[in-house]
This record gives C-alpha cells, structure tokens and sequence, in this order.
C-alpha cells in the first residue's frame, strides 16, 4: 500500500461537492474497466461462496480499495463502489478493508482525520454559497412591518417606558 505522502500527491482534495463527484466518477468509470473483464475468476468472487480466493482476487480488491482512498472515499462508499462497478462482493471487500486497517493502522488514522477535514471542508463550501445566495437574493420580509412614527416603533398598550419614582410637591 502506498504511505500517505504518495497517496497524497497523487490527488488533489477538490473543494466543491460537484467537483469531487465529478472527478470520483470519471475515476471509477475507468476502474470498472481496468479491472481484468477476460478472468471470470474475478466476478465469480462476487456469485460463488464455495470458490477459494485467490491471491489475485485478494490484490485487485486490494488495488481497487487503494484507489478509491486516493479519492478519499469513506469505507461505505468503497464497498458499493466496488459492488456496483466491479461487482464484488461486499462481505469481500469489507474483509480485505479490515485486513488493510490492522496491517495499515497509522495510515488508517489518519486518512479518517483526512474524511472529517474533507467533510467540513465540503459543509464549509455550502454554507458558503448559501451565504452568498442570500445576500445576493435578499428574500422579502413575509410579514409586513408596522409603520414607524420618528423611528421608533409603537409600543404595545401605549404603556410610558418608566415610572417616575419622585414626588413633586
């Protein structure tokens, strides 16, 4: 498996949610094709419980989950990627997941502090165009203001705003 500095300078976080989506799907269209489509070893993984795994279905999972992390996928995503696109088991890919996790530890956690600064990074960006939308589209006030005399507003019950706590006398 790659050390995070490669995985790193491999792929660039992109910050807009369209964007990243965009460029995850361009990459696991190409994903889904490199995967060896002559062997039908390889989707027997997925449809056949009583055939041994072999090395080579171990390694291309393996591959596979390495470039999805390169598109800081969460394992989720991963493992329906990975089941729609090459149609590998999800049992499989989680078991292989897991086995990169104990051997990898130090990689893993970091690349999970990665997913929660990708995540706030993505909520940033929409709150950010949110703000934007608003102050660019001011929405109308939907209840009506009560007309102002000198710039103040009336007062309910026309109650003074203190008492007088003097005696004149």
């Amino acid at each position: 498996m790659k050390d995070s500095q490669d995985i790193q300078s491999t792929t660039e976080l992109q910050m807009s949610p369209q964007g990243t989506n965009e460029v995850q799907s361009n990459q696991l269209n190409t994903m889904a094709t490199d995967a060896p489509a002559g062997d039908p070893g390889s989707v027997a993984v997925a449809n056949n419980d009583n055939r041994k795994v072999s090395r080579e279905d171990i390694e291309l999972v393996q591959n596979l989950i390495e470039r999805c992390l390169q598109l800081y996928m969460t394992k989720g995503e991963v493992v329906r990627t990975l089941s729609t696109r090459a149609r590998i088991e999800p049992g499989f890919t989680t078991l292989v997941w897991q086995k990169l996790e104990e051997e990898n530890s130090e990689f893993f956690r970091a690349y999970y502090i990665r997913l929660k600064l990708k995540r706030q990074i993505v909520l940033f960006n929409h709150l950010l165009q949110h703000q934007y939308n608003l102050m660019k589209y001011p929405a109308p006030p939907n209840v009506p203001l009560a007309p102002m005399q000198n710039g103040m507003h009336p007062m309910p019950g026309n109650a003074p705003f203190y008492t007088s706590s003097f005696k004149r006398g």
